[in-house]
């Protein structure tokens, strides 16, 4: 069982799920010049710990210690829980009320997203203290933290990537792109990211790595298919997760130009995630989780549930179940049940308030 501590407040939010490959298909045909707008940058506010609470959009955060790591829990006001997923089925609900939580910083940081495709949408950052900057992006599809947790970057509905800085919200567009949904930074400070096809390509996707100083893109991997996400392992090879032409979902390890093959999951396969070093892969198909032991090779349903999210060890993993979050054993025996659908790993350690 965790181990619960004093509730953190601060923030503010309404916010949507951002789901990989609804933001690939849709940008698909879309090129980089039709993407460039004269629109205004978004705006910017910030709001101090009191004044969050006092518009009554604070959002609670409370900390559980479990053995594979550290589980934040985010406690949505009831103003706007379930806003955003009005008349879709309960799990499609689950999915976007867990969505909100894009990712934590070592300072204690937190990144909550409002929802894609909506023009009053936005990403919220909800720093330690309580306070919190809010800027106006246009539907956030994806997020990520620079490793000092100063700024994170963003792609909005159109796949525009924005640096955003944490503490003023204030936004500079780095690339038009289109990318999808899929953010993720490298140990070396890159991006990865899932640029999805201009109507010159020859393929449907390609993954890059994205420098934020140069803001040049360096070609990883092209696939014949729809890239759903990119992440780095603890070898410093990318995991790339595509759909391919002809075939179900395949998970491949790229390395220095090479693509080894490290599982089929069948056309079916959802949400796929990877343990650090790439030896375990979660993902649920028709309501089941499964998990996928790359060694050997083999696959077994471990019960209910939807949008796993393995634990950097590859031990544990979280999923929706019956409109909240489980912590599962790789048995499929529950360790945890949590209130909330707004839950995820968290990352910040020492910069956690208790």
């Amino acid at each position: 069982m965790s181990v619960r501590h004093r509730t953190i407040r601060g923030g503010r939010t309404r916010l949507r799920a951002a789901v990989p490959v609804l933001i690939t298909m849709s940008l698909a045909s879309l090129s980089g010049a039709q993407l460039v707008s004269a629109d205004p940058p978004p705006t910017a506010r910030t709001m101090t710990a009191d004044q969050a609470r006092a518009s009554g959009t604070a959002v609670g955060v409370r900390r559980h210690a479990e053995s594979a790591g550290e589980v934040l829990e985010l406690q949505m006001p009831a103003a706007i829980v379930g806003t955003s997923a009005v008349g879709l089925p309960a799990n499609e609900r689950a999915r976007r009320d867990a969505a909100r939580f894009l990712g934590t910083a070592r300072n204690g940081a937190i990144a909550i997203a409002d929802g894609i495709g909506d023009p009053h949408a936005g990403i919220s950052v909800t720093s330690a203290d309580g306070s919190q900057a809010h800027t106006a992006l246009s539907g956030v599809a994806g997020a990520a933290f620079a490793a000092d947790g100063s700024w994170l970057a963003a792609v909005d509905a159109v796949g525009r990537l924005w640096r955003i800085e944490a503490h003023t919200g204030a936004p500079t567009q780095l690339a038009a792109g289109p990318y999808t949904g899929s953010v993720h930074f490298t140990r070396a400070g890159e991006l990865l990211l899932v640029e999805a096809a201009s109507s010159d390509s020859t393929f449907p996707s390609a993954v890059v790595r994205f420098n934020p100083a140069t803001r040049r893109a360096t070609v990883v991997d092209k696939e014949d298919g729809f890239v759903f996400s990119a992440t780095e392992l603890a070898d410093g090879s990318t995991a790339v997760t595509a759909h391919v032409f002809g075939g179900g979902v395949a998970v491949r390890r790229v390395t220095d130009g090479s693509s080894d093959l490290l599982a089929s999951l069948g056309s079916n396969a959802v949400d796929p995630s990877l343990s650090g070093d790439g030896s375990w892969i979660a993902y649920s198909a028709g309501g089941t989780v499964y998990l996928h032991d790359v060694g050997s090779g083999s696959t077994r349903g471990i019960g209910r549930g939807e949008m796993p999210r393995m634990a950097a060890d590859g031990g544990s993993l979280l999923v929706l179940r019956d409109g909240r979050t489980a912590l599962l054993a790789t048995d499929g025996a529950e360790l945890d049940r949590f209130a909330a659908a707004a839950v995820g790993w968290g990352s910040c350690g020492e910069g956690c308030r208790p």
